[in-house]
């Protein structure tokens, strides 16, 4: 079996999306795709880590309601690394107590890169 990188004759680089700010409202899954490819979903606590090919990406995170897309770059060997939660809205509380529904809306920021691994160990998303 061959792997990912000699599928595609591109050196392979890493991305990490995790889920664990404390400002997240810990409700409703984040649907995570790159280059228009959906990868899987991230709940509240999730981690995820998955062989990329080097070049120019666009990440999109969305929870339905909320979407972030971000473009970056990644050299062979490199390991991004993202964060994304579902934060709540202006009057989120007013909302959820008199409605019983409030809006939230999706954060993606990136992190600072990773020094040079040895290979990241793989972490798949949730399907």
């Amino acid at each position: 079996m061959r792997s990912e990188q000699a599928a595609t004759d591109q050196p392979t680089a890493w991305l990490t999306i995790q889920r664990a700010s404390a400002e997240d409202i810990k409700e409703r899954e984040l649907y995570v795709s790159l280059d228009g490819r959906r990868l899987g979903i991230l709940k509240y606590g999730d981690s995820a880590t998955v062989p990329i090919p080097a070049g120019h990406h666009e990440l999109r995170v969305h929870n339905t309601l909320s979407r972030k897309k971000m473009e970056f770059d990644v050299e062979p060997q490199q390991h991004v690394r993202f964060k994304s939660a579902n934060v709540p809205g202006k009057g989120f509380a007013y909302w959820a107590f008199f409605v019983g529904a409030a809006l939230f809306w999706t954060v993606l920021e990136r992190e600072n890169d990773s020094p040079e691994e040895a290979s990241p160990v793989p972490q798949p998303f949730r399907y």
